[in-house]
C-alpha cells in the first residue's frame, strides 16, 4: 500500500462529500485498500480521517496560515482572504476541516484531537493577525482580539458553508466583505 497517494485520495473524497456521506467500505472501494490492509496502516476509519486531516492541515490549512503573515494592511489581507476563500478552484468547494467540525458524531478521538488543534491554530493566528492590525491603528481598538479571532474563524466557517453548499460565490464574497469590515476602525458597534 501507498501511504501518502491513499492518504490524498482519501482527503479528496471526505473534502468533497463529508464525513457522513462516506461509508468504510465506499472509502475503502475508492481507494483501492481493502479492510484489513486500512486496520493495519491506520488502525481503522479514525485513523484514516486523522490521516487525511494531516493532509488537509499541510496542503490548505498552513499556506492559509503562512498568508496571514504578511506586510499587507489588515484591510489588504482581509481582501486577499476573502478572494482565496471564494476564487475558483479544482478541489471541491468548502472546507474539509469545516465539514468535520459539523460532525463531530461521526469522528473517533484521534479525528476529533486533530480538528480542535487546527482549529485552536487557525484562531491563534487569527489573533496574531488582530493583535499586529491593532498595533497599527488598523483594527478596532474596542474588540478583543480573542473575540476577534473566533468572529474570523465563524465568519471564515461561514463563508466556505455556504460555497460548499453550492451558494453563488459572488454573493458570498460580498457578504463575507460586509461582516469582515466589522473589525476595521470606524465600525459602528451595537451597544
Amino acid at each position: 500500500m501507498e501511504r501518502e497517494p491513499t492518504v490524498m485520495l482519501a482527503m479528496e473524497n471526505y473534502w468533497r462529500e463529508g464525513v457522513q456521506a462516506l461509508s468504510i467500505n465506499e472509502v475503502c472501494r475508492r481507494t483501492n485498500l481493502s479492510k484489513p490492509s486500512l486496520y493495519r496502516e491506520f488502525g481503522g476509519e479514525d485513523g484514516l480521517l486523522d490521516a487525511a486531516l494531516e493532509c488537509y492541515g499541510k496542503v490548505v490549512i498552513a499556506p492559509m496560515i503562512a498568508g496571514l503573515d504578511s506586510e499587507r494592511s489588515f484591510a489588504e489581507t482581509l481582501e486577499s482572504m476573502i478572494d482565496t476563500l471564494t476564487a475558483p478552484r479544482d478541489a471541491p468547494q468548502g472546507c474539509l476541516l469545516v465539514k468535520m467540525r459539523g460532525s463531530p458524531e461521526s469522528l473517533g478521538t484521534l479525528a476529533k484531537a486533530r480538528v480542535d488543534a487546527m482549529v485552536h491554530s487557525l484562531q491563534e493566528a487569527y489573533e496574531a493577525l488582530f493583535l499586529r492590525a491593532r498595533s497599527l491603528g488598523e483594527a478596532r481598538n474596542d474588540v478583543t482580539p480573542r473575540l476577534a479571532a473566533r468572529y474570523l474563524d465563524t465568519q471564515v466557517t461561514t463563508v466556505l458553508r455556504q460555497l460548499g453548499s453550492g451558494e453563488e460565490p459572488d454573493q458570498v464574497k460580498a457578504e463575507a466583505r460586509l461582516s469582515f469590515a466589522a473589525l476595521l476602525p470606524g465600525a459602528a458597534s451595537i451597544s
